[in-house]
C-alpha cells in the first residue's frame, strides 16, 4: 500500500510583511508583526534567511496570446482556483512537526508517514473539466499561446489524465522549446521515460542559453560542500559531472533512460507554469517555490488546517506531494570517488535529503536482500548478482523484472544482463571486465508497483587467483560438474541463514586439481562474537554454536577439468548473530581460501 504524501504548507499572513515556514514537507507562512519578517525555523529563531535567487526569467520569454478565447481562460483559471480555495476540505496532522531544511524564507521537513490529504471535492473535479474545456477552445483559437498550453497540461494532470496533457502538449504551436518541454512533463507523468528524455533534449537544445544553464544546474541536488566548485564551471563545462551524478541518482537503470533527470527538468517546467498562474497558496511567487519545488517535487493534492478554534491565525492552506519519496542521491564521498562507492552510500531515507523524489513507477523501494559474487574467466572477471525477495518486502506475486549492471568511472554501463520474467529468488551473470566496476542489481515488481535495488562497487579478482568468491545455493544437489550458469537458478540470493535448513555452496577452484594433485577442503562457519559460556561449550564440545558448520573432503579434480565446486550442508539451529563462512584450499605448496559473512536470523 503507498505511503501517505508530503505536504507543503503555506501560511497567510494580513500584515504588511509576511514570512513562511516550510516543515517535514510542510510550508508555512506565519502570521507576524510589521517589519518583524524572518523565517521562523524554531521557535526564538530570528536569524535571517539565505538569500533565494530570484524566479526563472523563462516566463518572462514566453509568449501570451491576445485572442478573447485566451482573456476568457485565464478569468476561467482563476476563477477556479479561487472557489477551489475557498472550499478546501480539512485536513489533521502534522502541525508540530519542525523544521528539517531552511530555504529562502522557507522551511522544508519530511512528512512520508502522514495519513493521505482528504479526498477532492467532487464538484471541482466536474470544474476542473469544464475549466479543460475553455483551455481547449482558447488553444483553439490561438495555438501560439504558451499560456494556455502550460494550463492544459497541467491541469490535464492534476485531473490524472496524462493522455490528454500528451495530446495538449503535442498540440501546443507556441515557442518551440517550450512546446518540448510541456511534452516531456506530459510523457513522464506518464512513465514514457525514453519519450520523456527525446522531448526534453529537443527543449534543452532550442531553449535560450539562460533557461538551459539554470535547469541543467545540478546543484539544489548536490552536498553543499560541492557548490562552490560547481558554481566555478561554465555551464557546457558541467555536462559530464551533469551525466554521471544524475546516472548515480537514477533509481534503476533497468529503466530505458533517467527518469530523474526527467524529474528534474519537469520540475523546473511545472514551476515556471506554477508562476504563470494563480495556484493553491494564493501568494507571492517568488524564487523559494521553485527552489523547494525542484528538490522536492511539486504538490499533487490540497487541503486547509487549522490550529485550533481559539487560534486567532488564519487556516493554513496544504499541498500535498506525492510519496513514499525517496533521497536517492549517493553520499558525497560517493559523488567523489563511485569506485570506491559501498552500498551504504545510498541511503533513500536519509535525514536532511538534498532531494526527495516518489517515482510513478514504483509506490515502493526498498534496499534488496543479495549476494554479489566474483569468478574469473581468463584474465577477466565476471559477477553474479543474487537476489531473494522477503514477504515484508511486498514485492507481489511472480514474474519480476531483474537487471544486473555494471558501470564504469564515469558511470557509463558497460555490461548488463535483464531478466524480464524471473522468480523470487536466483542469480543473474554479466561481465565485469579488469577494471573496478560500479554494480546494480535491481528487481522491478510490475505487479505490485514496487522496486528493490542494491548499489555498490565491485573490484576484480586479482591476477592470480587461484579461488573464487563463494555462492549460496538453495537445498538440491548441483551434480557431479556444476557450473555458474547452472546453479544461477537456485542461488539462495542472500547472506541470511534459516537455521535447520539445507543449503548448497558453489565456488570454482583455478588450480590444477588430480588424483597425483590433490586438494583438501574444508568448509567451516565460526561464530565471529559468543559469550564466555558459548565459547565453553564449544570447547568441551558440548555445543555447535560456535562452529555449525565443519566439512572436510579430498578434491581429486574434476574430469573435464573445469574449476566449478559444491557441497552441499545443513545449518543447525543455533543462536542468531553472524558467521564467517570459509572454504579453505590446501595443495602441496600452498593454502587458499574464501570467506563470506553469512547472518543468522531471529524469529521475524
Amino acid at each position: 500500500m503507498a505511503r501517505p504524501p508530503v505536504r507543503v504548507l503555506f501560511r497567510e499572513a494580513l500584515v504588511q510583511r509576511s514570512f513562511f515556514r516550510v516543515a517535514k514537507a510542510t510550508i508555512a507562512l506565519a502570521l507576524v508583526w510589521p517589519m518583524a519578517a524572518h523565517a521562523q525555523a524554531t521557535a526564538g529563531d530570528s536569524s535571517p534567511p539565505p538569500p533565494v535567487e530570484s524566479p526563472s526569467d523563462a516566463t518572462a520569454i514566453l509568449t501570451r496570446g491576445r485572442s478573447a478565447a485566451s482573456t476568457a481562460a485565464r478569468a476561467a483559471q482563476d476563477a477556479f482556483e479561487r472557489n477551489r480555495r475557498a472550499g478546501l476540505r480539512f485536513y489533521n496532522g502534522g502541525a508540530d512537526a519542525s523544521c528539517e531544511v531552511q530555504i529562502g524564507t522557507l522551511c522544508y521537513w519530511n512528512n512520508n508517514g502522514d495519513v493521505p490529504p482528504p479526498a477532492e471535492r467532487t464538484d471541482l473535479i466536474i470544474e476542473r473539466d469544464r475549466l479543460l474545456e475553455t483551455l481547449a477552445v482558447a488553444a483553439k483559437a490561438d495555438p501560439t499561446d504558451d499560456w494556455v498550453a502550460g494550463m492544459r497540461v497541467r491541469y490535464a494532470l492534476e485531473q490524472q489524465k496524462p493522455g490528454v496533457a500528451i495530446e495538449a502538449a503535442r498540440e501546443c504551436a507556441g515557442t518551440d522549446w517550450w512546446c518540448s518541454s510541456l511534452t516531456g512533463l506530459a510523457l513522464h507523468v506518464s512513465d514514457r521515460h525514453a519519450d520523456a528524455s527525446a522531448a526534453f533534449d529537443a527543449a534543452l537544445r532550442t531553449m535560450p542559453d539562460s533557461v538551459r544553464c539554470e535547469w541543467t544546474d545540478i546543484r539544489p541536488w548536490l552536498p553543499t560542500s560541492q557548490h562552490e566548485a560547481y558554481a566555478a564551471k561554465s555551464c557546457s563545462a558541467r555536462a559530464p559531472q551533469n551525466r554521471m551524478v544524475l546516472k548515480l541518482a537514477q533509481p534503476l537503470w533497468l529503466l530505458p533512460a533517467n527518469d530523474a533527470r526527467n524529474e528534474l527538468l519537469s520540475r523546473h517546467v511545472i514551476s515556471v507554469v506554477h508562476g504563470q498562474g494563480r495556484i493553491p497558496y494564493d501568494m507571492a511567487f517568488d524564487g523559494s517555490i521553485p527552489a523547494i519545488q525542484v528538490r522536492y517535487g511539486w504538490p499533487t493534492a490540497w487541503s486547509m488546517q487549522t490550529a485550533g478554534a481559539l487560534d486567532p491565525r488564519l487556516p493554513s492552506i496544504i499541498g500535498h506531494e506525492p510519496t513514499p519519496s525517496y533521497d536517492f542521491m549517493p553520499s558525497r564521498a560517493a559523488l567523489d570517488s563511485p569506485l570506491t562507492a559501498t552500498a551504504a552510500d545510498w541511503e533513500p531515507d536519509r535525514d536532511d535529503a538534498r532531494m526527495r523524489y516518489a517515482p510513478r513507477f514504483a509506490t515502493g523501494f526498498s534496499l534488496l536482500p543479495h549476494q554479489i559474487a566474483r569468478f574469473k574467466r581468463g584474465e577477466n572477471t565476471v559477477v553474479a548478482g543474487a537476489w531473494r525477495l522477503m514477504r515484508e518486502q511486498r514485492m507481489g506475486p511472480a514474474p519480476y523484472n531483474v537487471g544486473l549492471f555494471v558501470a564504469d568511472d564515469s558511470v557509463r554501463i558497460t555490461s548488463r544482463e535483464v531478466l524480464e520474467d524471473a522468480p523470487a529468488n536466483g542469480a543473474v551473470i554479466t561481465p565485469l571486465g579488469s577494471s573496478p566496476g560500479i554494480v546494480s542489481l535491481e528487481v522491478l515488481a510490475p505487479s505490485a508497483k514496487r522496486a528493490a535495488r542494491v548499489r555498490t562497487a565491485v573490484q576484480p579478482l586479482p591476477a592470480g587467483t587461484r579461488v573464487s568468491d563463494m555462492l549460496l545455493l538453495a537445498a538440491g544437489d548441483a551434480g557431479a560438474t556444476p557450473s555458474l550458469e547452472s546453479v544461477a537458478t537456485r542461488a539462495w540470493g542472500s547472506n541470511d541463514i534459516e537455521p535447520g535448513r539445507s543449503f548448497g555452496l558453489y565456488w570454482e577452484t583455478y588450480v590444477p586439481v588430480s588424483p597425483d594433485a590433490p586438494l583438501q577442503v574444508t568448509v567451516r562457519a565460526t561464530r565471529t562474537s559468543a559469550s564466555f559460556l558459548q565459547r565453553l561449550g564449544n570447547a568441551l564440545r558440548l555445543s555447535r554454536a560456535m562452529t555449525p558448520v565443519a566439512i572436510s573432503f579430498r578434491d581429486a579434480g574434476r574430469p573435464d577439468g573445469l574449476p566449478g565446486r559444491a557441497v552441499q550442508f545443513t545449518w543447525p539451529e543455533v543462536p542468531p548473530g553472524e558467521y564467517q563462512l570459509t572454504v579453505t584450499l590446501r595443495g602441496a605448496n600452498a593454502v587458499d581460501s574464501t570467506s563470506q559473512l553469512v547472518t543468522v536470523r531471529g524469529e521475524r
